[in-house]
């Protein structure tokens, strides 16, 4: 792609206080250590800044490849369009949490025109960044380094436990911090507009529980343990149903779901509250064993009926794991070693025949339980098999033009049905793998713990870079208590969700019981 001329403008700047934007626009270039006074930022605030470059043409039909998610946030868009010039840097697209697509029909509905018109009839420009954060204090300017927003996460440095420390106390203070007086914990939240999204999932909700018990009873925390209880009291409230029959569900507007079901079942056994919520723990067991059966192991759905078979991969392995879970606790109404070892047939086979990671990392919890229980060796088997095919998603060094804040992470290009990548992808994938490191060492097979482990290193690199760790990748966030310890969607989108941060730590507790 031939590289054009460059703007004399060519430096981005916006100032922030306290994390809101004051003023932003272009300027000349020129020394950074006079760049405060230039732009009339006073002590105490901060200057994103771009330094831009490496300006080239990108034809309409190039648009798509160029400007897609895995460039935003380092490659900036120029549209020229009717005599009129605007550039969008890729410290605006971040901070604002811009898509491309987002950014043209802002543009064209500004100008009263149509997305089809600007694509035919303007002419577009990529650019590249140097990326820093000016510290301005009384008497200097500091500069920190940023890539896509944030320091970069190096793959060396801390030890793989220290990382795993970071991320879970991150990520529980996080939890506590931002916990209601009813025990609520937020699902969604928006650090660009400082709001919560009014979306709503009980299944990553009492994920979320399970993480923060898990939690406390590894560091022996009365703190953790309280916050789990009162957000299991929280989440009972809210979404459980007596459907009748001896039967309970988690009832959202949805639908009832199985693995909502199974979930707060095993909300309730990790948080050691069978006791408390006897009487809903034992319907939600009769609720999910209701749903176990038929060719495929499980049906996913108590209604509506005809959303049955939807998300069995994820619902199946849900369910399987309260099972293993209430099996290893001699719970209440734990299901007996031959029932488990049916339907765990029946998964199994179904998976071969159709392969989906989404099935891997609970069938491979749950597998990790059931061997140490039972002894059986398919069990062990099948974690290893699924655990080895997962193991060629995760991104690494395979492609040099891989962005470096993206390795780590799972997520297969060759095959976009399997979903995007997403900061919970990761970090549920990683809880399996953990329990295959386990389970390889049971079994003597040191090549595949060695393995296994390097993914998990690598992941949990890849979950620390989504972290908002310190204001120098929450410059931008107004409401920065609502942020530190919890993790962006990805590098390039900024939203916090309450499942990226349940996986995130239930991993790290894994790994660290290792």
């Amino acid at each position: 792609m031939p590289s054009t001329s460059q703007p004399e403008d060519a430096i981005w700047y916006c100032v922030r206080v306290r994390g809101a934007a004051d003023h932003a626009g272009w300027v000349r270039t020129g020394q950074l250590s006079e760049l405060p006074a230039l732009v009339g930022a006073g002590k105490g605030s901060v200057i994103e800044v771009c330094l831009t470059t490496d300006y080239r043409a990108v034809p309409p039909g190039r648009f798509r490849r160029v400007f897609c998610n895995r460039n935003r946030g380092l490659v900036g868009l120029e549209v020229t369009f009717r005599g009129e010039t605007v550039r969008y840097a890729p410290l605006r697209m971040l901070t604002s949490n811009l898509r491309f697509r987002r950014v043209l029909e802002l543009f064209a509905r500004a100008r009263g025109v149509s997305i089809r018109d600007v694509m035919e009839n303007g002419r577009f420009r990529a650019f590249s960044s140097r990326q820093l954060l000016l510290h301005v204090r009384t008497d200097s300017v500091s500069a920190t380094e940023l890539y896509r927003g944030g320091p970069l996460v190096l793959a060396g440095g801390r030890s793989s436990r220290e990382r795993a420390e970071d991320l879970a106390a991150g990520i529980s203070s996080w939890m506590v911090r931002n916990q209601s007086a009813d025990g609520g914990l937020p699902y969604k939240y928006w650090p660009s507009r400082g709001t919560e999204s009014p979306a709503d999932n009980a299944i990553r909700r009492f994920l979320a529980c399970v993480a923060l018990a898990r939690l406390g009873e590894l560091r022996g925390s009365v703190e953790l343990r309280d916050a789990a209880r009162r957000n299991l009291r929280f989440n009972l409230r809210r979404y459980f149903r007596d459907l009748g029959d001896g039967r309970g569900a988690i009832v959202e507007r949805t639908g009832a779901k199985l693995g909502a079901a199974a979930l707060a079942g095993l909300a309730i056994l990790e948080s050691r509250a069978t006791g408390e919520f006897q009487s809903e723990f034992g319907m939600l067991a009769a609720g999910v064993d209701s749903l176990a059966g038929g060719k495929e192991g499980f049906r996913t759905f108590f209604f509506p009926p005809e959303r049955n078979g939807s998300n069995w991969n994820f619902y199946s392995g849900e369910a399987l794991l309260f099972w293993a879970e209430a099996m290893r606790r001699d719970a209440p109404f734990a299901p007996s070693p031959e029932r488990v070892a049916e339907i765990f047939a029946r998964c199994s086979e179904r998976h071969r025949r159709a392969r989906n990671p989404a099935f891997v990392p609970w069938h491979t919890q749950a597998c990790a339980l059931l061997f140490r229980q039972t002894g059986r060796r398919e069990y062990a088997e099948f974690a290893l098999e699924m655990s080895d095919w997962l193991l060629s998603m995760q991104q690494w060094d395979e492609r040099p033009d891989l962005p470096l804040d993206l390795r780590g992470r799972f997520y297969d290009p060759r095959r976009p049905d399997f979903g995007p990548p997403h900061a919970s992808s990761t970090a549920v994938y990683l809880e399996g793998l953990t329990d295959a490191i386990a389970i390889a060492r049971e079994v003597g097979d040191a090549t595949r713990a060695a393995a296994y482990r390097r993914a998990v290193e690598r992941g949990l690199r890849s979950l620390r870079q989504l972290q908002f760790r310190d204001r120098n990748d929450a410059f931008y966030v107004s409401k920065a208590a609502r942020v530190m310890g919890a993790l962006r969607t990805e590098a390039y989108d900024n939203a916090v969700r309450i499942d990226s941060a349940a996986h995130a730590l239930a991993a790290t507790v894994k790994f660290l019981k290792l």
